[in-house]
């Protein structure tokens, strides 16, 4: 496995309002998973997504994708998110947000979180429970992260494969040394749904 296999997903808020007092956290973060060499998967370029994004653009050359996971187009068309600029791959499904929001993690090899709701739990909650990736979050961003705080206390096992903190340059870190090393640890499926390149 090399290092552009290597997939961290950043989750957070779609809503361009709620994101834009993280702004420069989500750009770190981004910026620095493209220096490491490591592909990004996140949504499909709004809210903190862009954020993201834009850091992570900012790095030239860089090995890693950007790969945005989407829902059925019914549902996307439903609530009114729209894919936004910035993709080097597309994964469309025909799955609903919630089996969307899964697969997506499940596609990855970390998870780090600034802020997000009911939405980003679906993603923490496989996370840590199917999947047992190292998972980073973002202190006071959020109600998603509040309830991961929270959860700590009611599953403390959980707590080796958590991070919170209030520096996104710990958030990544505490993730990339947890990272697998090896394709016979990898939890990516060779099977997808449908992909389309940008």
């Amino acid at each position: 496995m090399t290092d552009s296999d290597m997939q961290v997903f950043v989750s957070g808020t779609w809503r361009n309002d709620k994101a834009a007092r993280y702004t420069e956290a989500a750009a770190s973060v981004g910026t620095l998973i493209a220096t490491a060499g490591y592909s990004l998967a996140c949504g499909p370029g709004t809210g903190i997504a862009r954020h993201v994004i834009d850091g992570f653009r900012s790095v030239s050359p860089r090995a890693g994708v950007v790969r945005y996971y989407l829902p059925a187009e019914s549902h996307m068309v439903a609530v009114g998110e729209e894919i936004q600029g910035g993709y080097d791959q597309i994964i469309r499904t025909d799955f609903d947000y919630p089996l969307r929001n899964v697969y997506q993690v499940g596609q990855s090899h970390g998870l780090i979180v600034i802020s997000g709701g009911d939405g980003t739990l679906e993603e923490i909650l496989p996370a840590l429970i199917d999947y047992r990736l190292p998972v980073a979050a973002l202190k006071g961003s959020g109600q998603a992260v509040a309830a991961l705080e929270a959860l700590l206390d009611v599953f403390p096992l959980w707590r080796a494969n958590v991070h919170i903190d209030d520096d996104p340059s710990e958030l990544v870190r505490f993730v990339f040394e947890r990272l697998p090393r090896s394709s016979s640890v990898s939890n990516v499926t060779t099977s997808a749904p449908s992909r389309q390149t940008g």
